[in-house]
């Protein structure tokens, strides 16, 4: 079972950009099946922190959702730009670096490419 964590300040942004998912067509996927592995190095994170290293190398961020990424919206932002998920990875929404005040969940995230929008292939702090 997949569980996911909203913040109201997310859920907001959820009704507000959702009716305009439909609207938006998929660019081609560049980078092709990377669904069943970790990320291709070219893609990770260019800014590691130092607290992830034990984790899974990615860099430390704050969260204000995280979902499976088998989870709709997820799949339709990873596919917007050609990635292309394994359904059993974490992602964050809606994550910066704002870690002194985090009002939602501390991960450590080794795509941030698509930030702050959505950060992909994430593991709990």
């Amino acid at each position: 079972m997949h569980t996911a964590t909203i913040t109201p300040l997310f859920l907001n942004l959820l009704i507000a950009v959702l009716p305009f998912a439909a609207q938006v067509t998929p660019h081609p996927r560049f980078l092709g099946n990377i669904g069943n592995a970790p990320p291709p190095k070219l893609i990770w994170t260019p800014r590691p922190s130092p607290q992830c290293a034990a984790v899974n190398g990615g860099e430390l961020q704050c969260c204000r959702g995280a979902l499976a990424g088998d989870q709709p919206l997820i799949v339709f932002l990873a596919q917007l730009y050609g990635y292309n998920l394994n359904p059993n990875d974490v992602n964050g929404l809606v994550c910066d670096d704002q870690l002194d005040k985090c009002p939602g969940v501390k991960m450590c995230c080794q795509v941030t490419a698509l930030s702050p929008l959505v950060s992909l292939y994430c593991q709990d702090y």
